[in-house]
């Protein structure tokens, strides 16, 4: 019949060495996870804010040019984004900066095609 630890330890009086083995055992737990954790990918916080951005050209103000939305795929920082968009045919860039809550869609207006200039978490 197997004895319950607690039971052998108040029977034997061996309560050290049975301790440094459960605190041997946890130390090699801790330090499993320890470097399990090391090795895992950063966090969103830590991510560029740009890769957390999408433009979507979505359906129509005209012919030639679509309705363009900046939409944040960060599941908890707001970002700040700048961005350049142009209309079919135009030689007029616009630029204009743009506040994205985490999750959320925020349309810009019409263009033909549309890049990130840069993005940052706000603060």
């Amino acid at each position: 019949m197997r004895e319950d630890w607690s039971e052998r330890e108040r029977r034997t009086g061996r309560l050290g060495a049975v301790t440094m083995d459960r605190v041997r055992h946890s130390l090699i737990g801790v330090a499993a996870i320890a470097a399990l954790l090391m090795h895992a990918p950063l966090s969103h916080a830590d991510d560029d804010a740009a890769k957390s951005l999408a433009l979507l050209l979505e359906g129509s103000c005209d012919a030639k040019n679509s309705r363009l939305f900046v939409e944040s795929k960060h599941p908890t920082k707001t970002i700040i984004a700048t961005l350049r968009w142009n209309l079919a045919g135009s030689k007029r860039i616009a630029s204009d900066q743009f506040q994205v809550a985490p999750g959320a869609r925020v349309e810009v207006g019409c263009a033909a095609q549309a890049d990130i200039v840069s993005a940052t978490f706000a603060q």
